[in-house]
């Protein structure tokens, strides 16, 4: 499969966001957000607010289907809010979904902590050098926090998938990303793939079964690996070999 085979359609919503945040010499694929499904938008919103200071950027509504709200910490990889009446009960996996960076990290694990929300810092002999906690919003999606002294950041997406290998070969051939590093515990397979801001995260766990994907997208990519002619902007919604639905949104620079 490659990304000409997506389906094309248009799209209103993140057009002008990923058009501002275009930096120059980007490269043909990037990403541009980390997408979770809530069960209540209003309550996941004031989760990710409150603990970690992210900003609206936009919302979209399509009456009887889905809510969407865009965060963001300002320029970067943006994290999408999705909630659906349909899958109001998807079970969640216990692995994180999300990578969130954070220079106030002991200021926001305490704040779960104080405020009995569920998180838990990883002890050294799992988390290495760094600082990691893994939270969970009020929907149950677990969430990771790791310490940095840089600007916060939504530092990757995480996206369940069955076979890691599989996976890999996958979006490497279609979006060209490089792997960055690699994770094999007797608990889990994963791989960090590069792009030019944040990173693809691919896990396989080993001790969870397989569970119910989402039909929307968990993933947004932008590429200019499309021959597009006359629109600036469109996108395409498609599955990776693990069922994760993701979107890439088409970027025209030259058309007429």
């Amino acid at each position: 499969m490659n990304a000409r085979s997506l389906i094309v359609c248009f799209s209103l919503l993140l057009a002008p966001l990923v058009h501002a945040a275009e930096p120059a010499g980007s490269p043909t694929h990037s990403l541009v957000a980390a997408k979770v499904i809530v069960a209540d938008l209003k309550q996941a919103l004031d989760f990710y607010q409150q603990n970690f200071g992210l900003k609206e950027v936009a919302r979209e509504n399509v009456e009887g289907q889905y809510d969407q709200v865009i965060l963001g910490f300002g320029s970067g990889v943006r994290l999408t809010l999705v909630s659906s009446p349909k899958e109001q009960l998807l079970q969640k996996s216990r692995y994180p979904v999300v990578l969130i960076y954070t220079p106030d990290f002991e200021t926001i694990v305490k704040r779960l902590e104080d405020t009995k929300q569920p998180v838990r810092r990883l002890p050294k002999s799992q988390s290495g050098p760094y600082n990691i906690a893994i939270a969970r919003d009020p929907s149950g999606n677990a969430v990771e926090i790791l310490a940095r002294q840089q600007p916060p950041a939504i530092g990757a997406a995480k996206l369940i998938v069955a076979d890691r290998k599989d996976a890999e070969e996958f979006y490497t051939s279609l979006l060209h990303a490089k792997p960055l590093q690699y994770f094999n515990t007797p608990t889990y397979d994963e791989v960090l793939l590069g792009f030019n801001d944040g990173m693809l995260a691919l896990f396989q766990p080993k001790d969870e079964a397989p569970l119910p994907k989402s039909q929307f997208p968990l993933v947004t990519f932008r590429t200019r690996d499309i021959d597009v002619t006359k629109d600036d902007y469109a996108t395409g919604i498609s599955k990776d070999p693990s069922g994760n639905v993701f979107e890439i949104f088409m970027t025209v620079l030259d058309a007429d």
